[in-house]
């Protein structure tokens, strides 16, 4: 059986559920409910407590009694333990205290509950779909309302975390901007911090990039036509958010001598496909140190995702069938 075959739907008495920090997506055998996430970003006058006790309030009646329910959770957290550690998109920059997974279990055990990360989700989903390929290690970075890195050894199945269960928090990592913009060295983050990649990479900073820039009134929903368009305005946007995505292929490239392909998906990648694609290409594709001279790089190695090409919630089915162990370094 393909690693496909089982999962072009739910199984009967399977629920699956997205939680980002925008959306919350819930998945039966009779379709898809998308509703807003309640996370800081769609609330953001309630408390980490408020917004902890909406998500599980939201979730416990999705499970169907002795079902299984299998969740994809934006938030950093460890696999092996479900223990979750915060959410820049969910919780802001608080460290969570409470044991969600636990109350879940606890409340309804009547389901079998299955969480995990949703990066690692999609990880799990993307590497199924190029596995017969033959690459060595594969590696999925987001870039969303949150910006993360997941990678796998594929032959061996598995994807190796830190003695905490985490893996590829990036988007935290402090970032460089792009020569001659000074304006946006300082701008914040959703964590707590300022100056991350996230600060100017992810669904939330592109508005206040934008203002930074000084482009007057920027909707978000049209920054796709305003690129078609040959905006000038959009195109600088889109340089400057690309830039960071680009130092950290940059980074993978000059670290990691077994990735052979990072898919790079999530709202901000999908709803640009080809604009940032050929934005984020045109970086790397310049030269900025001579490791750069030293052989060409395949395009095909880097691969920005079209919506709908990786899924978690079917990343959460295949982790939850053991696609790929998590195991710790």
């Amino acid at each position: 059986m393909s690693p496909e075959e089982p999962y072009g739907r739910l199984a009967s008495g399977t629920v699956g559920i997205d939680v980002g920090g925008t959306w919350l997506r819930i998945r039966t055998d009779g379709g898809t409910e998308r509703r807003p996430a309640p996370s800081l970003l769609n609330h953001p006058g309630r408390s980490t407590a408020e917004l902890t006790d909406m998500l599980l309030d939201a979730l416990l009646p999705t499970a169907p009694p002795g079902g299984r329910v299998v969740v994809s959770l934006g938030a950093a957290m460890n696999d092996a333990t479900s223990r979750v550690y915060g959410s820049a998109p969910l919780w802001g920059d608080v460290r969570l205290r409470r044991d969600l997974v636990g109350e879940l279990r606890r409340r309804r055990p009547d389901a079998d509950w299955y969480v995990h990360n949703d990066v690692t989700c999609a990880l799990a989903d993307f590497a199924a779909s190029v596995a017969a390929e033959g690459h060595r290690h594969v590696g999925y970075l987001t870039v969303s309302s949150g910006i993360a890195l997941k990678v796998a050894d594929l032959p061996a199945r598995r994807i190796v975390v830190d003695g905490n269960g985490l893996q590829g928090e990036v988007g935290h990592l402090d970032t460089s901007v792009p020569a001659g913009f000074p304006q946006l060295l300082d701008l914040p983050c959703e964590c707590g911090g300022t100056g991350h990649v996230a600060s100017l990479a992810s669904g939330p900073a592109v508005p206040r990039v934008a203002h930074a820039l000084g482009m007057s009134a920027f909707e978000p929903t049209a920054f796709a036509a305003r690129l078609a368009d040959r905006d000038p305005e959009a195109a600088v946007l889109l340089r400057v958010i690309t830039y960071p995505v680009a130092q950290l292929v940059r980074w993978l490239w000059t670290t990691q001598p077994l990735l052979d392909l990072v898919g790079i998906g999530g709202g901000v990648a999908e709803g640009l496909t080809g604009h940032f694609e050929r934005a984020l290409h045109e970086h790397l594709e310049g030269r900025t140190n001579y490791s750069d001279g030293a052989g060409p790089r395949d395009r095909g190695a880097i691969r920005v995702l079209r919506p709908g090409a990786v899924d978690p919630i079917r990343g959460a089915q295949r982790m939850a069938d053991r696609f790929l162990d998590v195991v710790t370094a």
